[in-house]
C-alpha cells in the first residue's frame, strides 16, 4: 500500500531547491526499486522530481485563478503517484510521458465530479462532451442559411459522433445545476411550485370515484340474492372502508381464513353472474 506523501510547498520552496531532472536510467532504477522492493525513498524521489510537472498541469487547468487551487494540486499529485505505482520502465517510454496521462485523468475526473451535484457519467464520451462540446459550439456558429439540423451534423462530425449522441451530450452537459427554489416568475414563485404533481389528477380521481359509486350501487341492488354470511363477508372485505382482513372476518365468524376467502369468492361469483356487463369491475386485483 502507498504510504502518505506530502508534496513540497511550491511557493515557499526556494528556486534553488528544485530537484534536478532525472535521466532515463535513473527513472528506471527508481521505478524498479519501488515496484520490486517497495523502496519508499525511491518512490518519493520520483514524485519529488516530477512535482513541477504536476504543478504545471494544475496551472493549465486553473488559468482563471492567480493562485493554484489546493484541491487540484492534491488531485494532480494523486495522479502522479498512480503513475509511479503503474510505471513499467521496460516498455521503453519516459516517465513524464506516462505521468501526463494519469495526472490529466485525475484532474478531469475531479473537474467533472465537482461541476455538478448530479453524477453525469465518466465515460470517454462523457469526458469528450464535457471538455470539448462548449468550445466547439462557440467556434462553429450557424452559417448563413444553415438549418439547426445541418449545424448539429457539422458539430457532431467535429466531435466524431452522431447527431443523436450530440443531443444526449447537450442534455448532460449543456448547462449546470439550477435550484428548484430559485424564483422564476415576476411574483417570486419558485420553480418547485410549478412542478406537476403526478398524484393530483383531479379528473382521473373524479372518474374513478364515479365508477366506484356505480359499482357499489349495482352490487347493492343484487345483494338480497346472496346468503347472509356471504353478503356480510363481501361487504366487510370489498365495500367497507377500511375493509376488514380475512383474519378479522375469520375470528368474527368463527371459521378459518381460507373458508372466509372461499365464501367471499363464492359471493362475488354470484354477483358477477347476476350483474352481467357490470361484473367486469368486480374482478379481484
Amino acid at each position: 500500500m502507498n504510504k502518505p506523501y506530502f508534496p513540497p510547498d511550491r511557493q515557499s520552496r526556494p528556486r534553488s531547491a528544485r530537484p534536478a531532472l532525472l535521466s532515463a536510467e535513473e527513472e528506471a532504477r527508481l521505478a524498479r526499486a519501488w515496484r520490486e522492493h517497495g523502496d519508499v525513498a525511491a518512490r518519493n524521489r520520483l514524485v519529488t522530481a516530477f512535482a513541477p510537472l504536476a504543478h504545471s498541469m494544475v496551472a493549465r487547468f486553473n488559468r482563471s485563478r492567480s493562485q493554484a487551487d489546493p484541491d487540484l494540486v492534491q488531485q494532480a499529485f494523486l495522479g502522479l503517484m498512480r503513475a509511479v505505482d503503474r510505471f513499467d520502465p521496460d516498455r521503453g517510454i519516459r516517465f513524464a510521458t506516462y505521468a501526463v496521462w494519469w495526472i490529466r485523468a485525475e484532474l478531469q475526473d475531479y473537474r467533472m465530479l465537482n461541476w455538478s451535484l448530479v453524477r453525469r457519467g465518466r465515460s470517454s464520451r462523457a469526458r469528450q462532451a464535457f471538455f470539448q462540446l462548449g468550445a466547439i459550439e462557440e467556434t462553429m456558429p450557424p452559417a448563413p442559411g444553415e438549418s439547426g439540423e445541418e449545424r448539429d451534423a457539422r458539430i457532431a462530425r467535429a466531435l466524431g459522433t452522431s447527431a443523436a449522441d450530440l443531443h444526449d451530450m447537450r442534455a448532460l452537459f449543456g448547462q449546470g445545476d439550477a435550484s428548484l427554489n430559485a424564483p422564476v416568475t415576476e411574483e417570486g414563485s419558485e420553480a418547485v411550485e410549478l412542478l406537476p404533481d403526478p398524484d393530483s389528477d383531479t379528473e382521473a380521481a373524479y372518474a374513478e370515484a364515479e365508477a366506484r359509486g356505480r359499482l357499489r350501487a349495482a352490487m347493492i341492488r343484487h345483494f338480497h340474492t346472496l346468503p347472509e354470511r356471504e353478503r356480510r363477508i363481501v361487504v366487510a372485505n370489498v365495500l367497507q372502508e377500511p375493509p376488514l382482513t380475512l383474519n378479522d372476518l375469520a375470528q368474527i365468524h368463527g371459521i378459518s381464513r381460507e373458508r372466509v376467502r372461499q365464501l367471499r369468492e363464492r359471493g362475488l361469483e354470484r354477483l358477477r353472474a347476476r350483474m352481467g356487463d357490470e361484473a367486469e369491475a368486480l374482478r379481484p386485483g
